[in-house]
């Protein structure tokens, strides 16, 4: 399967004028870009402590159905990152699957695939549909893969890079639902291919490049314009940004979490209600700079209203998770404000909602004391 060089021109071009204006300065390589490291490189951090707690060269064959393997596989899935001297969350692999993987008894059939895949010279091909057969997703299996070789293999996420594909020219090659060896090798070959002409650009661009270049144009830019009235706009919620229509689903989770419910409206079409977002463009790389400093100050990400934490209720699901509010409201800002990282607050998902249940829109400080009266009247009664 060839990707078409020409198409790869036009989204490179845009590409690089998409990181012009993130760094406000001309991109010259996937190592040197301010915006690209912090968005994208900490994949690099995974890599490097996955490989520190895999720890695989200490492995002996008699450990093999002791559970000493699983548990060194499992201290391989990390919720965050340090990089970059920043606390980073690792959004490569589901972290449901981690808590699978920890939630099981012992399992000498697995944990033998597992010492194959790290410490033996057995088949890749044998090891790849052994883990299949023990029911372990497409997303974890070549998460395993690429925390053994990240210059031969990839993590993966399948509805999104199926949507990536679509904007190289290769909409035949599907990755959801077809988890298989030779799927998951056209996939590298896929992006092996985009390597070798990023390396036309920046020769030092790594495997690893290639899959942010992609995850960039695909997530981060803007995608294809879907019309109105559309078979894929009758058939879930649509997010509009200017003249992009984005499917809900097709929205990183990060950005889900900040959608505001101001300028909202509803419309009925038979017996379903659409969404439509008249929304000004959100500064993802702001949004993430903000979040990061947050992290910081407070690793629990609390509530600066209720002290509602995700990580507290629901443990590692819940790590990293917090919505972002613009304390002034987007629909208010002008085209030439600047937004800065302590223009944004974080809030949990009930908090967020009241900030924007009326109009004039709740203020946080009004918000808070209305909690702390509700609180009071709770332990008076």
């Amino acid at each position: 399967m060839k990707i078409r060089i020409d198409l790869l021109e036009q989204r490179y071009s845009r590409f690089e004028e998409f990181i012009k204006k993130m760094d406000k300065c001309p991109f010259l390589s996937f190592k040197d870009s301010v915006f690209i490291n912090m968005s994208e490189n900490y994949k690099y951090s995974v890599y490097e402590e996955a490989r520190n707690a895999l720890g695989s060269k200490w492995w002996k064959q008699d450990q093999i159905g002791s559970g000493i393997i699983k548990e060194s596989v499992t201290n391989a899935i990390h919720a965050n990152v340090v990089h970059s001297g920043k606390r980073i969350n690792n959004n490569l692999v589901n972290w449901r699957q981690k808590n699978d993987l920890l939630n099981q008894s012992k399992n000498k059939n697995l944990e033998e695939i597992f010492f194959n895949l790290y410490k033996s010279k057995a088949s890749e091909v044998t090891i790849f549909e052994r883990l299949i057969n023990e029911k372990i997703s497409y997303q974890f299996i070549a998460y395993l893969f690429f925390i053994k070789d990240r210059n031969r293999f990839l993590p993966i996420s399948q509805e999104k890079f199926d949507h990536i594909f679509e904007l190289i020219g290769l909409s035949e090659f599907k990755t959801s639902r077809n988890v298989s060896w030779e799927n998951y090798k056209t996939f590298i070959d896929i992006i092996q291919q985009v390597q070798s002409f990023l390396r036309t650009k920046d020769s030092a661009a790594t495997l690893l490049d290639a899959h942010s270049f992609l995850w960039i144009l695909g997530n981060q830019m803007k995608g294809p314009v879907i019309e109105e009235g559309s078979a894929k706009t009758k058939s879930k919620h649509v997010r509009a940004t200017e003249s992009v229509i984005y499917s809900v689903e097709d929205v990183q989770p990060a950005q889900q979490a900040i959608a505001e419910e101001d300028d909202v409206l509803y419309f009925p079409e038979g017996k379903e209600v659409f969404a439509l977002h008249r929304s000004k463009e959100r500064n993802k790389a702001l949004i993430r700079l903000a979040k990061q400093q947050r992290l910081a100050e407070d690793p629990k990400l609390c509530c600066q209203i209720c002290g509602f934490s995700f990580v507290e209720k629901y443990g590692e699901l819940g790590a990293g998770f917090i919505e972002a509010h613009h304390v002034l409201p987007l629909s208010q800002l002008r085209e030439e404000m600047l937004t800065k990282p302590e223009d944004l607050a974080f809030v949990c998902s009930n908090c967020h909602r009241m900030l924007h249940r009326k109009r004039p829109w709740v203020t946080m400080s009004d918000l808070k004391i209305i909690t702390q009266q509700a609180h009071t009247e709770q332990l008076e009664s």
